[in-house]
């Protein structure tokens, strides 16, 4: 799933995929208060005209509008819309109605902030598609830097390296924030304290336009559009009838629209017209008459017809609009049954995990991310956790790979490698400069977790090359092991030796110190361990970002993980953030055309990567995780156990240990 921030109009109305349109402070969560409601009809208008229009003519709606109108409204507020009526409908029309009418072409359009962040996450992860995230600032005013931020924020948790709560915190030290509450309305700060509570609305606001696009209709992601606004106007447009002021009560607006040829099976619309000028006949007057009388009366029948043809029509649609709301109502008590299946599985889960694994939580680090994600990890469902690592495992046919060591003679990369289907063309191949194929560098130790991240880049349908440091270990097990999993893939593998003295200080390294010993649910309280290798994820990325920007990559791909890992601070969302910043910035990729850094396990736990790796097919036996040389696996250090701790609870064998 490629995640991509629009640069501008154009490629918002080029892109195919996935649309997700940030207006923070006004529409997007004005939309989401408005679902919260409870509100069933809620109508979307690109222009105030329009949106005059037929506010005009349907009094019964409740207009929320950025710009003033003509008609009675009330201000694009996210609190007032939390304070309306249930029971009336609502119209729309912001800068977010913009964004999105300019998204038509898109596959799906979503509306989305921090007051509905990782539900909407969760939502883009279900869909799996390329996903193109399109601040609204982009339509309205470019001092508009929270839509931005959002945007980024965005994009950065979906790749598995970063947090919503540092775009918060950035957005409450700006200018801008200030100016909009003291300058704004008088309910600008309370709307800008609900628009950055983050996760604060469990709406996803979903958009569906009408057949003409004369507006659009708002209703929750994964539920179907309104029939009685959206199925109603494709119907009209189908009989020529006007879809901006149609009501089923105005007959007599619709008989001025239908031409008599509509009216039956007879072809009215062809009946000779007497020309005045021509001199006839008493006969032929007197039939002409007759004939002229029998159309009339034709005509008086077909009306009276119709007539009743329209009331039957107003049943059916009152028929249809109670089923309808009997559907959803039915639909959204599945749905409730279903999310309470799934808590009640993720609470048994738990429950049932080894004691260690309800140790307790880690201490505060310096880090404030770092605080928020051990705070926040045992909370999160793990489908939320991370997004991306779930469509990888349920779209992509996980590769069939040999998973038996063989000899180094023969060679395996034609009959391993055919097997691993190529993603197809994406959306941002046909919006973007046609680009067919993605290249991507993965850091790859030869452990359990840089192989699920290999295995994992590959299914997405990236072209890989995999990285490997050798930088003075203590064994070279791990490097054997990367060769050999390499060489299984038909992977192109760089093996890099670094000779840096001062690395010594790592017991990774220096075979004089010894490896620590510690209880598995102590590891992540002792601080961090002797184990660390200074700079080592800082020196790895380095290394990567040259060869990708060598080859002509345009993603790294990385195997950290934040939640069972042992303390290094070179393994948190916050650093891989900033390397990735200075990527972006130091690379003439980056500079040019942008550089994804991915961490696709930076937010599983170890029994979360067991079983992805385990639904890629990762040979566990060729996967060496252990800090010790030797023939088998220590099972003392710190990574044996956490390892051991992943397959005890994940419920899968370690072949590694046969």
């Amino acid at each position: 799933m490629n995640v991509l921030i629009a640069k501008n109009k154009e490629e918002c109305s080029a892109w195919k995929g996935v649309s997700v349109v940030f207006d923070l402070l006004c529409g997007s969560t004005t939309a989401c208060a408005l679902l919260e409601k409870g509100k069933s009809d809620i109508l979307l208008f690109p222009d105030v005209e329009g949106a005059e229009k037929f506010a005009r003519e349907h009094t019964d709606f409740e207009v929320f509008s950025e710009w003033k109108m003509s008609v009675p409204f009330q201000h694009d507020s996210p609190f007032l819309a939390g304070k309306s009526s249930a029971k009336k409908p609502g119209l729309l029309v912001s800068g977010a109605s913009l964004a999105a009418f300019a998204c038509h072409n898109s596959s799906v359009v979503f509306l989305g902030g921090f007051c509905n962040f990782f539900k909407l996450a969760k939502e883009l992860s279900r869909i799996g598609q390329d996903v193109l995230l399109i601040p609204t600032s982009l339509f309205t005013s470019p001092d508009d830097v929270e839509d931005v931020l959002c945007a980024e924020a965005m994009k950065d948790y979906l790749q598995g390296i970063g947090l919503p709560e540092r775009a918060v915190s950035e957005i409450g030290n700006t200018l801008r924030l200030n100016e909009y509450i003291e300058q704004g309305s008088k309910t600008a700060a309370k709307d800008a304290a609900l628009a950055f509570k983050i996760n604060c609305l469990d709406s996803v606001p979903q958009i569906s336009f009408s057949s003409q696009q004369t507006f659009a209709a708002i209703h929750q992601a994964g539920t179907p559009a309104p029939d009685n606004w959206i199925i109603q106007t494709a119907r009209m447009a189908e009989a020529g009838v006007s879809t901006t002021s149609y009501t089923p009560g105005e007959a007599t607006q619709l008989m001025a629209n239908v031409s008599l040829g509509q009216l039956g099976d007879e072809p009215f619309a062809s009946v000779p017209v007497p020309n005045p000028a021509k001199k006839e006949t008493g006969k032929t007057e007197s039939k002409l008459t007759g004939f002229l009388k029998g159309v009339s009366s034709s005509v008086q029948g077909k009306a009276t017809e119709f007539h009743e043809k329209i009331s039957s029509a107003e049943m059916q649609e009152k028929a249809q609009e109670a089923k309808s709301k009997i559907k959803g109502f039915f639909s959204n008590i599945v749905r409730s049954v279903k999310e309470e299946k799934e808590e009640l599985e993720q609470a048994f889960f738990r429950k049932n995990q080894s004691s260690a694994q309800a140790a307790e939580p880690a201490p505060v680090t310096d880090d404030p991310l770092d605080n928020i994600l051990k705070k926040t990890a045992d909370e999160k469902p793990s489908e939320e956790s991370l997004p991306q690592a779930e469509s990888a495992v349920k779209e992509t046919p996980a590769p069939q790979e040999t998973v038996a060591p063989a000899p180094a003679s023969v060679k395996l990369a034609e009959e391993t490698a055919a097997p691993v289907k190529e993603a197809p063309a994406t959306a941002k191949a046909d919006s973007f400069g046609g680009k067919k194929n993605k290249k991507a560098i993965v850091l790859f130790s030869g452990g359990l977790d840089s192989t699920t991240c290999l295995y994992w880049a590959m299914s997405q349908g990236y072209e890989c090359e995999a990285l490997t440091v050798s930088y003075g270990q203590r064994h070279d097990r791990e490097v054997l092991a990367a060769q050999m999993i390499a060489r299984n893939l038909g992977v192109k593998h760089h093996l890099i030796t670094l000779n840096l003295p001062w690395l010594a200080t790592s017991s990774l390294v220096d075979k004089n110190q010894t490896i620590p010993d510690v209880a598995v649910e102590d590891i992540p309280k002792n601080g961090v361990p002797s184990t660390y290798v200074p700079g080592r994820n800082l020196m790895f990325l380095s290394i990567a970002g040259s060869l990708l920007d060598s080859v002509g990559a345009e993603a790294i791909v990385a195997g950290p993980n934040a939640i069972d890992f042992s303390g290094y601070p070179d393994c948190t969302p916050a650093f891989f953030k900033a390397a990735a910043d200075a990527l972006n910035r130091g690379t003439v990729t980056g500079v040019n055309e942008g550089i994804e850094v991915l961490a696709p396990l930076m937010r599983l736990s170890k029994a979360e990567i067991v079983k992805m790796a385990a639904q890629l097919k990762v040979p566990f036996e060729l996967t060496w995780s252990c800090y010790a040389g030797g023939q088998k696996p220590c099972g003392r250090c710190d990574s044996c156990k956490l390892r051991a701790k992943g397959f005890e609870e994940a419920g899968v064998r370690d072949t590694a240990l046969d």
